[in-house]
């Protein structure tokens, strides 16, 4: 039912006496209509109908909203200023080292030692022996193929003159698909992209254009001063993590302006259509790995799975992968906080008390908050959480 508020869903119990007061005008106010009768049966099975068809009215109504509706109907709603980011493989080059007469044929297969494949998208003859550069592309698609420099160290195929194998940098470009949660965040972020305002258009424009980008964020010097954190006069400082080089700084080159230096350690060439060189720089966030140990008392409406259950939470909290979905947690330059984490293992049935321990070397175990600075991410995973007694 549409109100001046919105739209009111009916329920079963709402349309009954509607329906019941029709049925005596029709049939006398001594008709029967108990559940028992078959026209009591038939009211009520026409109340439930008119619900569930209420509920369709309700998804309607919903789906011309941001904030309300879902998949397509979302989609089709932020479609003039975002689309939804979909899977997308991770790719990047590895270093193989070859004797002379080896050869890397397309699809030849690399692991990490957790298992993540890459195929090689290049062949590549060996015509002396020494390293040589191969592009490769993960097999599955989604952020599972973002690995740390040097974790893709195993030949899965041995083969006579073929050595070693690494990858000398991160891969950053593989994404998963954008959930309705977190196209509906970007896409009032993604507002400022059309404002006047120079960092949150910076900022709106590398969440909306770089594929595989986790978090950003924008912070100007618009001083004639070094600021305290050293960066120039007339500058504007990016922090991202995730994305390739290139597509962020070409990102925020469309938007930082005139006169207005793009500052950081890392510093992308760009040459434009003039033959004007330009370095546009930025700075990516550190990854730092939060080690964890939970100690549940557990009552007797503990679930089966409880243990995943737990270590889920503590990972959408923290940040992190599980089950294949990429979680942002506390997110740039935030504290990962004890207590929450256990308020989150608190909020599953059947712990009855808690305590939860982290670590940042896998060595030493305090229940403290771990201080996460300026510009560092937090982020963990399932082989980084332990889940204990108790005592």
């Amino acid at each position: 039912m549409l109100t001046k508020f919105g739209f009111k869903r009916m329920r079963t119990v709402d349309y009954l006496p509607i329906i019941e007061e029709q049925a005596r005008e029709l049939f006398g106010e001594d008709a029967d209509l108990s559940d028992l009768t078959p026209l009591g049966k038939f009211i009520h099975l026409q109340a439930q109908q008119r619900a569930e068809d209420n509920e369709e009215l309700e998804h309607v109504y919903n789906s011309r909203f941001v904030d309300t509706s879902e998949g397509a109907s979302l989609e089709s709603n932020v479609i003039r200023v975002i689309t939804r980011k979909h899977w997308i493989k991770a790719t990047g080059e590895v270093v193989v080292n070859l004797d002379k007469g080896a050869k890397i044929n397309i699809d030849d297969l690399f692991r990490t030692r957790y298992n993540v494949y890459f195929k090689a998208l290049e062949a590549v003859d060996a015509v002396e022996d020494g390293n040589y550069r191969v592009p490769v592309e993960a097999l599955e698609y989604g952020a599972i193929g973002n690995v740390e420099p040097h974790d893709i160290s195993i030949i899965v195929n041995p083969q006579s003159g073929i050595n070693s194998v690494t990858n000398p940098d991160a891969f950053f470009n593989g994404q998963d698909e954008e959930t309705d949660e977190k196209l509906q965040d970007r896409y009032y972020e993604s507002l400022g992209k059309l404002g006047s305002r120079r960092i949150e258009s910076i900022e709106a424009n590398v969440l909306d254009e770089v594929e595989g980008l986790r978090a950003a964020i924008a912070i100007e010097n618009d001083t004639n001063e070094v600021d305290a954190e050293g960066r120039p006069p007339h500058s504007v400082e990016t922090v991202v993590l995730g994305g390739l080089d290139e597509d962020v700084a070409m990102a925020i080159f469309r938007k930082k302006g005139g006169g207005i230096r793009a500052y950081g350690s890392t510093v992308y060439t760009y040459t434009d259509n003039r033959g004007i060189v330009h370095e546009i720089g930025f700075t990516r966030a550190t990854t730092v790995p939060i080690y964890v140990k939970i100690f549940i008392k557990k009552g007797k409406q503990y679930p089966l799975n409880g243990d995943d259950l737990a270590i889920a939470q503590v990972i959408k909290y923290v940040g992190g992968t599980y089950n294949g979905t990429l979680y942002p947690g506390v997110g740039m330059s935030t504290d990962v906080v004890c207590t929450k984490a256990e308020a989150r293992v608190l909020s599953i049935d059947g712990v009855d008390d808690v305590r939860v321990e982290f670590s940042i070397d896998e060595l030493t175990y305090e229940a403290r908050n771990v201080v996460i600075a300026f510009p560092e991410v937090a982020e963990t995973d399932t082989s980084k959480i332990e889940v204990l007694p108790l005592e």
